[in-house]
């Protein structure tokens, strides 16, 4: 047996297919926003107690650096998270999940159904106000690069969960016959 590994010329490469991919729920960002409301509350708490309880940090220099790092950090957040959250988009096709992410930075996965071992459907209380929840899918040997959209309607999430699972039995049941 002779061992072959010829190349490929990117002319003969396949076409790419057009996709249409579904925006997540508008409401997600709502919920983004409430989350970053919770946390930047949790950090300033924790700010104004360290300045309560040092005397050193009592000065107005110490006091308008970090005010003004907080700003900025909360103004970062807020505003490269919308511009992040109103591009992330998914398809399902009859063999792949497609999920595009980022603003300035770009991600588009594509998870065969036959890398998959399972995915849960995950609400925490925020999204379960929304009628929202996220949809998390692990492949084999990942190495962490498993996905997670979010943003999907609960039923949506709950439906896509039951497609998942049953092309994953359809391919394990094709490899056993």
């Amino acid at each position: 047996m002779s061992f072959s590994n010829l190349p490929i010329h990117t002319e003969e490469l396949p076409e790419v297919q057009a996709v249409t991919l579904k925006p997540i729920h508008p409401d997600y960002l709502k919920v983004l926003r409430i989350n970053w409301a919770l946390l930047y509350a949790v950090i300033l708490a924790g700010i104004v107690t360290v300045f309560i309880l040092s005397k050193k940090l009592q000065n107005p220099i110490a006091i308008s650096i970090t005010g003004s790092v907080y700003l900025l950090t909360l103004l970062i957040t807020v505003i490269i998270g919308t511009g992040s959250c109103k591009r992330k988009q998914y398809a399902v096709r009859e063999k792949d999940i497609l999920y595009k992410t980022g603003w300035i930075f770009q991600h588009l996965h594509m998870i065969p159904y036959n890398r998959l071992q399972h995915c849960v459907v995950n609400m925490g209380p925020i999204e379960r106000k929304y009628g929202l929840a996220s949809l998390s899918l692990y492949t084999a040997a990942s190495e962490g690069k498993d996905i997670t959209i979010h943003g999907l309607p609960q039923t949506e999430a709950e439906q896509l969960k039951e497609l998942v699972v049953l092309q994953i039995q359809a391919l394990y049941a094709d490899e056993n016959v």
